[in-house]
């Protein structure tokens, strides 16, 4: 028979890495909304000057 103080700890480490992972993802995927939101003009409008410079006006028109 296996001791039992030694089951718990092999589970215990590999619950711990679960959780290290998914703290982990959603640390990752909390810093992308965040830079998604902070680098993405609020109103198109204030990219359209950009487009203006490459482009027709008529190209630009779906600002």
């Amino acid at each position: 028979m296996l001791p039992q103080s030694r089951v718990p700890r092999r589970d215990h480490a590999q619950a711990q890495d679960t959780a290290l992972v998914r703290t982990g993802s959603a640390l990752l995927a909390a810093a992308l909304v965040t830079g998604a939101l902070l680098l993405a003009p609020e109103r198109p409008e204030q990219s359209a000057s950009i487009c203006q410079q490459y482009h027709s006006e008529a190209a630009c028109r779906v600002w």
